[in-house]
Order: structure tokens, then C-alpha cells, then sequence
């Protein structure tokens, strides 16, 4: 598992930093703002910064969660926005009401292929036993703003050694034993090789068409369950119609599976993972 990083800043000559939580336990109403001006910058620039004519104006923000305020959704799952302001002379990066996790990931982790080892991890990513999930979002996400010169962003240097000063952790790709559930043949017989007519499709709702058993690791990503493996070893494309209503039920799959000679097992596998931990 690779992280592509689509935006490769520069080292900043300085940084402002504002952590102040926006929320407050009892989630007190806010005028949701509407008029929030997502390419214009967090700070308002005085005549000076304005003209910005040696082009030292740099700046990077971290702040806490903003009502009214949407996510940014992008290509493959991306959460940031890159953007050019001709006026002042500036490339702004943004990041809005987002999770730590997604943050550092820029959203494009699935979140089954992440391990956080971190000495409290409802702070980094929403699980459903964490309680409502509005009011998780509004006490556990941030919003994110870098401002810099156009034209300075070169080579490969990322956003990784900022975030991870901000956010006090280190975070890459690692190996990790991990729980997995590993998609297994139940029968030699053949209930699964596709008629192949038609594009390959499939749904959330199970209709699988002409496609590959790997896509099933889609769906059930999304669910939430653990990362699925396919050792069946089939690599003919397959026509499959499972019933499904939550794919978070893995009783109900598994017995959608079993039409098909298939099942799914609880096992052990090292994978490459997104690991956020700690920085001691």
C-alpha cells in the first residue's frame, strides 16, 4: 500500500500555530457560515502582505473544528484542495473539519489500513463505540491552511514533517501483523466464473458483474471490518448476487458467501499499514 502525496511544500521560514478548539461540551449553536470564503486565506492580509512583492509571505495554520464549514472531497478520497491566489502571490493548501488521521493520510487510507498506536485513539479516527458521530466530528477534527509563495513547491518534500511537529506523532507506511479476514474456497466446484457479458460492475447492495474476487475488499472496507485478503486462488472474473443489507454484518455475508462456496475466516497476516504513533 502506497500513499501518493499530490503537494510537496517547501520548508516554512516560519509558522503560526493556532490549536484552539472551537467546540464546547455542551455544542453551543453557531450561525453555520455560509459565506465562508474557501479560497481566500484564514488570515486577513494588511496592504503590505497584499502587494507581497519580496514574496516572503508564508504562514501555517492548524485550528479546530469550523461549523458550517464542509469537507473538501476530492479524487480517490482526497480531503485537500491546492489553489492558486495571483493576487497576493500565493499557493494555498486547505484542509477543512477533518479527523486527524485523515489529515495525515490526506484521505486517501482506507481506514481498515490504518494502526494507530497512540495512547488515545478515539482522538485520531471516529469508531461507531465512540458515540455519536456529530459530536465526535465537532470535538475531534481540525481544519488545516498552508500558505506559500507560487512557484516554490519543488522536488519531494511533503507536508509529513509539518503535521507530524503539529500533531505530535510520526506516521508512514509500515509492516504490521495485523487481523485480517482471509476469502477462502469452501468446495472445488465452480459456482463463481463470470458469463462475461457486460462491463465489469458492482454495487453495494452485492451484484457483482464480470469483475475480479478482489473487489470484494471494497465494500467491506468500507463497513469498517478488517482488511480482507483473497486466498482462493480464482482469478477468473465472477458473477456474484449477494443479498446484502449491511456489510458490516459479517454473519449475513458470510452466509451469502456460503452460496458460493466461500467463506470468510478469521486470520493473522503481516501487510504493509498506515501507522500513526506516537513521538516519544
Amino acid at each position: 500500500m502506497k500513499l501518493t502525496h499530490y503537494i510537496t511544500p517547501l520548508l516554512l521560514l516560519f509558522s503560526i500555530r493556532a490549536a484552539a478548539q472551537t467546540d464546547t461540551p455542551s455544542f453551543k449553536y453557531r450561525k453555520p457560515l455560509f459565506d465562508f470564503a474557501y479560497q481566500k486565506p484564514v488570515f486577513k492580509l494588511e496592504n503590505e502582505q497584499l502587494t507581497n512583492k519580496n514574496k516572503f509571505l508564508r504562514f501555517s495554520v492548524v485550528t479546530g473544528y469550523r461549523e458550517g464549514v464542509q469537507p473538501i472531497s476530492g479524487q480517490y478520497g482526497s480531503n485537500f484542495n491546492s489553489s492558486i491566489d495571483t493576487v497576493t502571490g500565493l499557493q494555498l493548501v486547505t484542509m477543512y473539519n477533518s479527523s486527524i488521521a485523515d489529515i495525515l493520510t490526506y484521505g486517501m487510507v482506507r481506514h481498515n489500513n490504518i494502526v494507530l498506536e497512540v495512547d488515545d485513539p478515539s482522538k485520531y479516527l471516529y469508531e461507531p463505540k465512540y458515540g455519536d458521530k456529530e459530536s465526535w466530528i465537532r470535538k475531534n477534527t481540525f481544519c488545516y491552511e498552508l500558505g506559500l509563495p507560487i512557484g516554490v513547491i519543488k522536488g519531494r518534500t511533503t507536508l509529513d514533517e509539518y503535521l507530524a511537529n503539529a500533531f505530535g506523532v510520526k506516521f508512514g507506511t509500515e509492516k504490521r501483523m495485523v487481523k485480517v479476514l482471509i476469502l477462502v474456497r469452501t468446495s472445488k466446484v465452480d459456482k463463481l466464473k463470470s458469463a462475461g457479458k457486460g462491463e465489469e460492475k458492482y454495487d453495494l447492495k452485492g451484484y457483482f458483474n464480470n469483475t475480479s474476487l478482489d473487489r470484494l475488499s471494497l465494500p467491506i472496507a468500507e463497513a469498517g471490518l478488517p482488511p480482507m485478503i483473497n486466498e482462493t486462488g480464482y482469478n477468473n472474473t465472477v458473477d456474484l448476487d449477494l443479498k446484502i443489507d449491511s456489510w458490516s454484518n459479517l454473519l449475513d455475508l458470510r452466509k451469502e458467501l456460503h452460496r458460493y462456496d466461500l467463506d470468510l475466516i478469521d486470520g493473522m497476516r503481516e501487510l504493509e499499514m498506515f501507522v500513526i504513533k506516537k513521538n516519544n
